[in-house]
């Protein structure tokens, strides 16, 4: 039986700073994609509205999918959680990193529609 979670916590870590990893890298997914969508911090905010507009103008229909997509928390986290995982695999060893990138972009999309329940009550 020992020998069996050996195996098994060899490739999936169990431990507190384990957990604590995915927490951050959850709650760092979460932050940048909030950041990015639809913060107004001039920094970010100006340039998102530029970007949006001149899409609008230019690029039509495309430009609208490409719209929806840039402010969708769903799909803009996919991106996001990708990058997050990469900077984290560089500085610690992240477990099954395409599985943590993928529930990373799920906890993004859950904590967005709960946020968004919060606060239209």
């Amino acid at each position: 039986m020992q020998q069996a979670f050996t195996r098994f916590s060899s490739w999936y870590d169990l431990s507190v700073a384990g957990w604590l990893t995915y927490i951050l890298i959850f709650l760092v997914t979460f932050r940048v994609t909030r950041l990015i969508i639809e913060d107004t911090f001039p920094p970010v905010g100006v340039p998102r509205e530029w970007i949006m507009k001149w899409w609008d103008s230019h690029w039509g229909s495309l430009g609208q999918t490409l719209r929806y997509l840039f402010s969708c928390p769903w799909c803009m986290s996919v991106w996001v959680g990708a990058g997050v995982v990469y900077v984290f695999t560089l500085f610690v060893s992240v477990p099954l990193p395409y599985a943590v990138w993928i529930a990373s972009s799920a906890a993004t999309g859950l904590l967005a529609s709960l946020e968004e329940k919060l606060s239209s009550d």
